[in-house]
């Protein structure tokens, strides 16, 4: 969340994108581009009819001489322009929310929500999920009882601090709201 006089950020952490699966994938293609660029030395070395020298790259990174050194030579250019542009791509799917006090608007991500004004107050919520732990749901009540999930969390305080911040920011009140008490009837046998 970054704050400024006129502007409250709330930028949602990836969904995953670039954890240990993407970190993962980057390393295998490493491996495979140090794998190709060995094989391109070797190869070199060992091509008897022109004895071409690892310190002449014209003809190291040759495509008729030498298709390691070739293959080598794109894939890593490729993987030097491909994981920036990744990793940017990823940045920008992050879920961002944004209360704009100077163009007086909610926003959730480029789509215009609402006026800040039509946002009547903020919920928060405690439910249970399958496993029967307590989660803890942020919801923006705006235009006349239409609601929208902010973040969900298992830490309460946690919760409790991010809806306090932006309550403060809009000027609006933090509601809580406990679950329904299960009912349980008992019939007579």
């Amino acid at each position: 969340m970054s704050r400024s006089p006129d502007e409250l950020l709330l930028r949602l952490e990836n969904r995953g994108e670039l954890t240990m699966k993407g970190c993962a994938l980057l390393f295998f293609t490493m491996f495979c581009i140090l794998v190709i660029g060995v094989m391109s030395v070797i190869e070199t070395a060992q091509t008897p009819k022109m004895q071409m020298g690892v310190e002449d790259p014209s003809r190291l990174f040759a495509p008729t001489q030498n298709h390691f050194g070739f293959l080598w030579l794109i894939s890593s250019l490729l993987m030097f322009v491909a994981v920036p542009l990744y990793v940017m791509a990823v940045y920008r799917s992050a879920l961002a929310y944004r209360f704009n006090r100077r163009e007086n608007t909610f926003h959730r991500g480029t789509q215009k929500i609402c006026r800040l004004r039509r946002i009547e107050y903020l919920r928060l919520s405690e439910e249970k999920d399958p496993d029967s732990n307590y989660l803890y749901l942020l919801r923006v009540v705006h235009s006349d009882g239409q609601e929208m999930l902010l973040h969900n969390g298992y830490e309460e305080r946690e919760m409790l601090n991010l809806a306090n911040a932006i309550g403060s920011f809009l000027g609006t009140e933090v509601k809580w709201r406990q679950p329904a008490p299960s009912v349980h009837l008992e019939t007579e046998t």
